[in-house]
């Protein structure tokens, strides 16, 4: 039996036995700091991103609302001076509004003018003029 004690390797005590209650605090604190400033990160990713699929949506609406004119007939265009056209049924329900202007500016030649607002902020978003002869 002597010679199984002679061979056993001592155990450590001490410090280096193993990790102590502050070295794993700070390893925590560590990590938290890394997770949170990650997360913030991506949040912002996250609502760039819908910021741009908002503006894009509004940019369609607006292409939209111009083409729709363009296909109108010259002596049709004056008629919608003042006109305001939504996204949605109803201007309650919308998240943007298209005001359009339209005012002779030359002989047989209309400029038309179309404002794009988010309706949520009251932001003018765009702003688009064109001009249209008589054909």
């Amino acid at each position: 039996m002597e010679s199984q004690r002679r061979n056993r390797v001592p155990r450590r005590r001490g410090a280096s036995a193993g990790l102590t209650l502050l070295e794993v605090v700070i390893a925590i604190t560590v990590t938290t700091v890394i997770l949170i400033a990650s997360a913030a990160a991506f949040s912002g990713s996250v609502n760039a991103v819908n910021q741009a699929k908002r503006m894009g949506r509004a940019a369609a609406f607006l292409e939209t609302v111009m083409e729709d004119l363009a296909a109108q007939s010259y002596s049709d265009l004056p008629s919608f001076n003042g006109n305001a056209f939504y996204d949605q049924a109803s201007q309650a329900d919308s998240d943007f509004g298209v005001t359009v202007t339209v005012f002779l500016s030359a002989v047989d030649l209309l400029q038309l003018r179309a404002v794009l607002t988010d309706l949520r902020t009251g932001e003018v978003i765009g702003d688009v003029v064109t001009l249209r002869t008589r054909r």
